[in-house]
């Protein structure tokens, strides 16, 4: 399956360890199920439902299909998507949710010709960790100590006995300004943290949080993936009173100085094709923009 999803998806790349990492911690809460189509002994296709942590509803689910290039243009594809509907039937799904790429025109076709339609867009952008000149920011966090604004990390702030609570809240903040479809489902605090802090692939020297005296008012999260010379952008955020002063741009100026301490080639993440602003600050650390990522849905309707 993952030789399946590396070909067709290479730009969002896994291992067989992070596979079997997200199938160990998943709550039993999240539905799902896969199912692969198979010629001899190979796995040339699959089909999967899941129910992703962020946002989660007990009657919407995300799909996938994928079959080997060499094996398309048989049926494989409409054959797997038909059994995920059969399969998904019991559960009364409202909602589909599946992502396309815009280098895969093929897949959005798809989609669209089992009645799904886009409804958000993201921008893919990556870093070669190594082309990175930190020279134009040298003193940049200096600059922001002289304003009483420090970027720490998870680690640093261990001792804090109130900070998961006040990252916590600090994530949900700085969430409802991210563009968005739909509305936002604020998780409990428990899952949040079972789902964040707690997660062993989320390395908290990694973990950004810039603070002001005793107010966390910035963050950026950072993910890894078992076996990958990538590290993954998550979140980034700074509370509305503490933008335009450099903030994110000094966490993400500090988070490639720890890409490259600990061989990272590369650093991934993506941005709300809206999202303009994220964007100019990625560019101008030298990020460059991939295909974009379009997430598509399907209404469910019963018969």
């Amino acid at each position: 399956m993952v030789d399946v999803h590396n070909r067709v998806y290479p730009g969002r790349a896994t291992t067989v360890k992070a596979l079997a990492e997200s199938e160990r911690a998943r709550d039993p809460k999240y539905r799902h199920r896969r199912w692969v189509a198979v010629q001899g002994s190979r796995v040339v296709g699959y089909a999967a439902y899941g129910q992703p942590v962020y946002g989660y509803h007990p009657n919407k689910f995300a799909v996938d299909v994928a079959v080997l290039p060499e094996y398309r243009r048989r049926g494989i594809g409409a054959a797997l998507y038909d059994q995920l509907v059969a399969g998904l039937a019991a559960l009364q799904p409202q909602i589909l949710r599946a992502d396309a790429y815009g280098d895969l025109p093929e897949g959005v076709q798809f989609l669209e010709q089992r009645g799904f339609w886009e409804v958000f867009c993201e921008t893919p952008m990556h870093l070669q960790v190594d082309t990175f000149d930190a020279t134009p920011y040298a003193g940049l966090e200096e600059r922001l100590r002289a304003l009483g604004i420090h970027v720490r990390t998870l680690s640093d702030l261990a001792g804090d006995a109130d900070r998961d609570r006040q990252a916590y809240d600090l994530y949900w903040e700085v969430t409802e300004d991210v563009p968005r479809e739909g509305e936002l489902n604020v998780m409990p605090f428990r899952e949040w943290a079972k789902w964040t802090l707690k997660d062993p692939l989320v390395p908290h020297d990694g973990y950004l949080i810039s603070v002001c005296g005793d107010e966390y008012v910035g963050l950026a999260e950072f993910g890894t993936t078992p076996g990958s010379d990538v590290l993954q952008g998550g979140l980034v955020g700074v509370k509305r009173a503490f933008r335009r002063k450099g903030v994110a741009l000094a966490m993400h100026v500090r988070a490639i100085a720890y890409a490259r301490a600990h061989g990272y080639a590369r650093i991934a993440t993506s941005t709300a094709a809206a999202n303009v602003g994220m964007r100019a600050l990625y560019e101008r650390l030298g990020f460059v923009r991939q295909p974009d990522w379009i997430q598509m849905e399907k209404v469910c309707v019963a018969d």
